[in-house]
C-alpha cells in the first residue's frame, strides 16, 4: 500500500471505520512478521505481531503522520522487540555456558583455527549462534535492535535513526558502545582459562 493509501486507511479508522483498520493489516502484516521474525526467536512472533497491531489500534489517533504509519508500526514492533529480550534478560536465561567440557572443547577449536576460516565456520555452527547470542545479552535492548538492523540486515544509520526515533550521531556512538561491550565480554570469556 502507498502512504497515500495508508494515510486514508488510517482517516476512515479515525472516522468510525474500524472495518479499514483490516486494510492496513492485510497491507502490512507481511512486513510486520518478516521485521519480527528478524528480531525474536520464532515462538515469539504471532504474539508480538498480534500486541503490535493491537497497540497500533488502540493509539492510531496518536500517529502524527498517517503516511507513516509503515514506519510507526515498525517501530511499535521494534519496541515489543525489545521489551521480550529486556524481560528474557531479566530471567536472567543464559544463551550458553562455558563452563561445560564440550563448550569449552569447542571454544578452544575456534580459537585454533585462524581467523577468517573460524568465522566462517561459526556462521554456520549452532555452537556460534549461541556464542552471539550470549555476546548480545551485554547491550541493552534497544542496542541489540540497532546492531541488527545494521549488521544483519543491512540499514544504514539514517535508517536505522528513523526507525528508532534517534539521530545519526545516536546511533553511531550506540553501535559503537555495544560492540565495545561485546568485545569486552569476549575477552573476558576467552579469559577464563581458555588458551589456544
Amino acid at each position: 500500500m502507498t502512504p497515500s493509501g495508508d494515510a486514508k486507511a488510517v482517516a476512515r479508522v479515525l472516522a468510525g471505520d474500524t472495518e479499514a483498520f483490516e486494510v492496513l493489516v492485510r497491507a502490512h502484516q507481511e512486513h510486520l512478521f518478516r521485521l519480527l521474525s528478524r528480531h525474536l526467536p520464532r515462538s515469539e512472533v504471532a504474539e508480538a505481531a498480534q500486541e503490535a497491531l493491537l497497540d497500533a489500534y488502540q493509539n492510531l489517533s496518536k500517529l502524527r503522520e498517517p503516511e507513516r504509519f509503515k514506519a510507526w508500526l515498525s517501530s511499535i514492533a521494534l519496541r515489543r522487540s525489545a521489551d521480550f529480550w529486556r524481560e528474557n534478560s531479566r530471567r536472567a536465561e543464559r544463551g550458553v555456558d562455558f563452563s561445560s567440557p564440550e563448550e569449552l572443547a569447542w571454544l578452544e577449536d575456534a580459537m585454533l583455527e585462524d581467523s577468517s576460516r573460524r568465522f566462517e565456520e561459526m556462521t554456520e555452527r549452532r555452537e556460534a549462534a549461541k556464542l552471539v547470542e550470549t555476546l548480545m545479552e551485554e547491550v541493552s535492548p534497544e542496542d541489540r535492535i540497532a546492531l541488527e538492523l545494521y549488521y544483519a540486515e543491512e540499514y544504514d544509520v539514517a535508517e536505522i535513526g528513523e526507525m528508532l526515533g534517534w539521530g545519526e550521531s545516536k546511533v553511531k556512538v550506540r553501535l559503537h558502545r555495544a560492540r565495545k561491550k561485546m568485545a569486552r565480554k569476549c575477552e573476558s570469556l576467552l579469559g577464563q582459562g581458555v588458551r589456544p
